[in-house]
């Protein structure tokens, strides 16, 4: 697990391993899915224009389904503006792979059948194995992330993620023997919720906390000073002013005092240091697990590879595309089987992706049943033939 891959010098930019293996997925699929189109006939600019339709509709997909679908994870987080950052915050991952694959594939049609006027079961035959790489290529980040993770594994490949991580604080609140963690690693709220410290709290320096409480003390100070000049105030006129400047130094107590608030609780109730709380926390990994991200990552590269020597092989245009929709879900629906992140909250039978994936599968049989009564050619496939050049370079259309 590695959130952050690298922080670039002097700008302090740290680059996240889910958003870096997100945008290599995206820039080898469009290669892929170019280098396709250009041997077969059709025209690669089409492809390269659908990729970044597909980009924008898959992020966009893939974020709302996930907070639709963990909507209380949201709802708490505050006010308005705290809700709206939290739901378009993505830099931690929390994406729903069908809600993109489907947001995508719409706008992919209405791109394609408005824009470019060109064939759809042509264009998704080239476009399918690039849609299986980008997958395989996106659960590296998700690897790396530590989200989308396995159950409780013994086998000799499991893996283990440290404190803090999604697997590491699942386990924990469902209670499974040996997540426990230890009085000092948890801390209570006010409205009498436990939860383990964050990582972003751990991350915080020594500095930056005795720097909190130091601020904390001293408006502490003018406050007790401005009460003691309040209960010795004579005219209306002073104790108007002094309760006004109360009213502000309260308003400032409150966030003085939330800063860091857990970490510093924990730490002057426990008496430890901040590098004792780290190296406690370093020694609660979570349970060893299915790497399920990995296993994704597998099945997903041999199905583009089995799609593209399909595309070169298919006696009509849409088989490729409606054996993404067959052959997909089915590898998806044995890895939620195994996967602990995903709730059987559908129907009280499924998980959300087990229900979309049953619903891509009739898709595919539905659309292989259709495309039978098709021409084996679309009649919109028509070759793409690039702009000739002249000596002084393209010729005008027309010309």
């Amino acid at each position: 697990m590695k959130p952050v891959l690298f922080t670039i010098p002097f700008i302090n930019w740290d680059i996240p391993g889910y958003g870096l293996m997100m945008m290599a997925g995206f820039m080898l699929s469009i290669w892929w899915a170019a280098r396709r189109a250009a041997k077969s006939g059709a025209n690669p600019d089409v492809l390269l224009n659908c990729g970044f339709v597909a980009l924008i509709a898959g992020v966009v997909g893939c974020r709302t389904m996930y907070v639709i679908h963990y909507w209380d994870q949201f709802k708490y987080r505050g006010g308005f503006l705290d809700i709206a950052w939290a739901i378009i915050d993505v830099r931690k991952g929390g994406l729903e792979f069908y809600g993109g694959f489907i947001l995508s594939v719409i706008c992919v049609v209405l791109w394609l059948r408005l824009v470019e006027r060109v064939s759809l079961r042509w264009y998704f035959d080239i476009i399918a194995p690039s849609a299986a790489l980008g997958l395989a290529i996106g659960r590296v980040g998700c690897f790396l992330n530590g989200c989308r993770f396995g159950g409780v594994c013994n086998l000799p490949w499991h893996v283990s993620f440290p404190y803090g991580s999604s697997a590491q604080h699942a386990q924990w609140r469902e209670k499974l023997p040996g997540a426990e963690l230890p009085k000092e690693l948890l801390h209570t709220y006010p409205n009498g919720m436990t939860m383990p410290l964050t990582n972003d709290v751990l991350k915080v320096s020594p500095e930056r906390i005795a720097a909190a409480q130091a601020a904390e003390d001293k408006i502490d100070a003018q406050y007790q000073a401005a009460q003691t000049e309040l209960a010795t105030a004579s005219t209306p006129a002073d104790k108007l002013a002094l309760e006004r400047k109360l009213n502000g130094l309260s308003r400032k107590r409150i966030l003085a005092k939330r800063q860091y608030a857990e970490i510093r609780a924990n730490l002057r109730t426990y008496g430890i240091s901040m590098e004792q709380l780290k190296a406690l926390a370093a020694r609660h990994r979570s349970l060893p697990v299915h790497p399920t991200q990995v296993y994704s990552t597998i099945t997903a590269l041999l199905v583009a590879f089995f799609l593209n020597a399909l595309y070169w092989r298919r006696s009509r245009d849409g088989q490729v595309i409606m054996a993404l929709f067959l052959i997909e879900p089915v590898t998806r629906w044995l890895l939620e089987v195994i996967r602990a992140d995903n709730p059987v909250d559908t129907i009280h039978m499924f998980t959300i992706s087990q229900f979309l994936a049953l619903c891509m599968t009739v898709v595919g049989l539905v659309g292989l049943l259709l495309l039978r009564a098709l021409p084996a050619r679309s009649p919109r496939a028509e070759i793409w033939e690039p702009p000739e050049e002249s000596e002084s370079g393209p010729v005008p259309a027309g010309g």
